[in-house]
């Protein structure tokens, strides 16, 4: 499970460089360095990019499926660990709005 976890946070990880890396529409990518690896891969940066990321978001669907049947073997739902509520619950009265507000209400001053 923890190899997976790492592998699966790894992913992300590059994902989001990958992603942030390429050209498009005048976005971060340009911002940090996004010519540069057009010019480092040539003519064809954004079909090597394009695939390289479709290649990451097959594996990073791979791996979220992988974690999700693994984290569903070792137990049932997070809620079912928590602790069991307490038996006697505490009713909650309101208090008559009436009585409380002639109460509090402050006296009228004469001048």
């Amino acid at each position: 499970y923890g190899v997976v976890l790492v592998v699966h946070v790894l992913l992300a990880v590059f994902m989001i460089i990958i992603i942030l890396l390429q050209g498009g529409r005048g976005g971060l990518g340009e911002a940090l360095g996004g010519a540069a690896a057009q010019s480092l891969f040539g003519g064809g940066a954004n079909i090597v990019m394009t695939k390289l990321t479709a290649f990451c978001a097959g594996l990073f669907m791979i791996t979220s499926l992988t974690l999700a049947l693994l984290s569903s073997k070792e137990g049932g739902s997070i809620i079912d660990r928590l602790p069991a509520a307490p038996e006697a619950a505490i009713p909650l009265t309101l208090p008559d709005s009436s009585s409380s507000a002639a109460s509090t209400a402050p006296a009228p001053t004469t001048p």
